[in-house]
C-alpha cells in the first residue's frame, strides 16, 4: 500500500463505514424518500417516490454525454450516485438544484489519476459522510446540478457544461418536492 492508501483505511476503519454507502444510510431508511433518476442515453430524468415514478422529464447534458464527467471544462456529467447539496431558488438558469459531484468514486478514481491531493481526497469524503457541498474547486471540478434554462418547452439538443437542465417548468416542480440529501442517481 501506498501512504495514501494507509491513511484512506484508516480513515475508513476510524468512520466505520464504506465509503460507497456513507451518503445513503438515512435516505435508505425511508423507502419512500424522492429519488431523482437520469438515464443519460435516453435523455430522460425520473422522480421516484418508492417504486411509484411521479413524474418523468425530458433532459440536456453536457456537450459530451456519453463519457462521465473527469475535470472541469470536459463538458460532461457525471455518472453515479449522488445527492442534492443545495437549492439555489434563483441562478443564471433559473432555479438551481446542486448535485455532489464530485463524490467518493470520482474522487477515488481522480485520486489514483493523480490529479487530487489526498487532502482533496478526505476533503470530498468527509462532505459526503456530513451530506454537504463537497469541494467544487479541483481539478475535476463543480457546481454541477439541474437547472432551468430559459424556455417552457424540453431541450431536444445537448449544450450544457455538464450539468442536467430541463424546462423551467420541470425544474419549478422539481424544485418545490425535493430537499437537500434528496439522491441522484446518474447512470449511462
Amino acid at each position: 500500500m501506498r501512504g495514501w492508501q494507509y491513511w484512506v483505511a484508516g480513515i475508513l476503519g476510524i468512520c466505520g463505514v464504506g465509503a460507497a454507502t456513507a451518503a445513503w444510510s438515512v435516505a435508505e431508511r425511508d423507502s419512500q424518500a424522492p429519488v431523482i433518476h437520469v438515464w443519460k442515453a435516453r435523455h430522460e430524468m425520473w422522480l421516484q417516490e418508492g417504486d411509484r415514478v411521479v413524474r418523468t422529464f425530458r433532459v440536456a447534458l453536457g456537450t459530451d454525454p456519453k463519457a462521465g464527467k473527469l475535470l472541469r471544462g470536459d463538458h460532461r456529467t457525471p455518472e453515479g450516485q449522488y445527492y442534492i447539496c443545495e437549492k439555489r431558488p434563483q441562478s443564471r438558469f433559473h432555479r438551481f438544484l446542486g448535485i455532489s459531484y464530485p463524490n467518493v468514486d470520482d474522487a477515488e478514481r481522480a485520486l489514483t489519476a493523480h490529479l487530487i491531493s489526498a487532502d482533496e481526497w478526505a476533503s470530498i469524503f468527509f462532505a459526503t459522510l456530513r451530506q454537504t457541498t463537497p469541494p467544487w474547486h479541483t481539478v475535476m471540478g463543480g457546481d454541477v446540478g439541474i437547472h432551468g434554462y430559459g424556455g417552457r418547452e424540453p431541450v431536444a439538443f445537448d449544450w450544457t457544461e455538464g450539468c442536467i437542465a430541463v424546462s423551467d417548468a420541470d425544474i419549478d416542480y422539481l424544485y418545490d418536492r425535493v430537499s437537500v440529501g434528496t439522491r441522484v442517481i446518474i447512470s449511462d
